[in-house]
């Protein structure tokens, strides 16, 4: 029998985790823990068909199911990872033994303040609690699991990444050559962009840190796609419209194809004439995306308003009394956020935490108030891919929010306390279980003042 699919490896933990807050305030037969509880067994005994047992737990924090990863957890399994780090505990395996009342037992005992890691073991001992065992954090077995499942998210989100600037060289190779492009190999690999964000918005949002200076079209067409994704998600959007999100924000700017490359790298002020060629590029684009097969009539619509602004008073003029939907305004933020942290000719890049700043002074004028205030929710006080300084000197790149604590993102350490670069960085929660920090961020830091490519970094997939 195979592993649970992710929703339903979710699902799971999710109601695991339900039960054992609510049967602190409901009694075991009370109908908000009994239903959960009944459901958990439920898809316990199709998670263990043909296997002898099913484990979960943590990986430097962050929630896993076998070989799933929640890398951006819900309130439910932040909840879940804190009471699992408080008790020491890394994994807790269950075998195909199991029985309701032993389960239920389980999450009771689970529930119970103050049981660390052994004094829950002998309880569970003493109970008869046997199908269930826990593991402690650091022990040899578990650390070689999860090195192996940090190591296949890391890459494959990598190779997702490079799969779709692939396919938007392709599409902008066809164009220069005057041939309409085949969208089937973008719709391809945003299918898979869609499965992955769906489940955790946050997971490929580290991959938009990824700048080639020398391609900077097929980084940003991804990159707003990405964020794009994101966006929708965390606005509770359904897949098919975060699937169309992911497809016309990579193609947003794919009208700047057919303008001058004298005129898109020029490193001075645009001349008038200039800027008005610039401006045909929604028109272009929407047009290209109308004579492409497999794309829904509202994509282009969506690409033709992206530059609009929130008040219409954007480009083209002509368009801004046409109505448009949502997704123009959830690219219009993704397509700011990831022009001013990228290096061009004619302008030097801000960090994600100012970039945010900045873009709140646009607050209903050129960007939608509402869905930039939950952009800004989603990225958090420190967004991913941010270079921070903490207070006992070291310095760390932000690779997971933390929903629980937005001043204590989840960091990887590049440089110790003496200045010294790390060979390899080290994974480090800024707040510890018994909720005393590690470490409290006093500081952005710009990456060129230390000589680190934030992009090259994540690319590696070694950040």
């Amino acid at each position: 029998m195979e592993s649970l699919d992710k929703p339903n490896a979710l699902r799971l933990i999710t109601l695991f985790s339900g039960a054992v807050k609510g049967i602190a305030f409901y009694p075991a037969s009370h109908p908000a823990i009994r239903q959960p509880l009944v459901d958990l067994y439920k898809i316990l005994a199709t998670a263990l068909e043909g296997k002898g047992q099913v484990y979960w737990g943590l990986i430097d924090g962050i929630m896993f199911f076998e070989d799933h990863l929640f890398i951006a957890p819900s309130a439910a399994i932040a909840d879940l990872a804190n009471r699992m780090m408080e008790r020491e505990i890394s994994r807790i395996v269950v075998t195909s033994s199991i029985g309701f009342d032993e389960l239920e037992s389980f999450v009771k005992l689970f529930s119970a303040k103050g049981l660390r890691f052994d004094a829950l073991s002998r309880q569970m001992a003493e109970d008869g609690i046997t199908s269930l065992k826990l593991i402690r954090h650091g022990s040899e077995e578990l650390e070689q699991v999860n090195d192996n499942l940090e190591g296949d998210a890391d890459g494959d989100h990598v190779e997702t990444y490079n799969r779709a600037l692939s396919a938007i060289r392709t599409i902008c190779r066809d164009i220069e050559r005057g041939r309409i492009p085949s969208s089937a190999p973008l719709i391809k690999v945003v299918d898979q962009m869609v499965e992955i964000t769906m489940q955790e918005p946050a997971a490929l949002l580290g991959l938009t840190m990824i700048k080639d200076y020398d391609n900077y079209t097929f980084n940003h067409c991804v990159n707003v796609g990405v964020i794009s994704m994101a966006l929708g998600a965390t606005l509770g959007l359904d897949a098919m419209s975060v699937r169309d999100l992911g497809i016309a924000g990579q193609l947003h700017d794919i009208g700047k194809t057919l303008i001058s490359k004298d005129i898109l790298n020029k490193p001075g002020k645009l001349s008038s004439e200039e800027f008005d060629e610039i401006k045909r590029h929604p028109e272009l684009g929407s047009k290209i995306l109308r004579e492409m097969e497999g794309l829904a009539p509202h994509i282009s619509s969506v690409v033709l308003g992206h530059h609009l602004h929130y008040n219409r008073s954007g480009y083209p003029e002509w368009a801004s009394k046409l109505p448009f939907n949502q997704m123009v305004d959830i690219i219009a933020v993704a397509d700011t956020y990831d022009a001013i942290t990228t290096l061009r000719v004619y302008q030097h890049p801000v960090n994600p935490k100012t970039a945010l700043d900045e873009m709140q002074k646009m607050t209903n004028t050129i960007l939608d108030g509402a869905v930039l205030e939950r952009f800004v929710e989603m990225m958090g006080n420190y967004p991913v891919g941010t270079l921070v300084r903490l207070d006992n000197n070291e310095v760390a790149i932000v690779y997971l929010p933390n929903p629980l604590d937005e001043n204590a993102p989840l960091v990887r350490i590049l440089i110790d306390g003496d200045g010294i670069r790390l060979r390899a960085p080290r994974e480090k929660s800024l707040i510890e279980p018994d909720g005393t920090y590690y470490a409290r961020i006093v500081a952005v830091v710009d990456p060129l003042l230390k000589n680190i490519d934030i992009g090259r970094l994540i690319a590696s997939g070694h950040y």
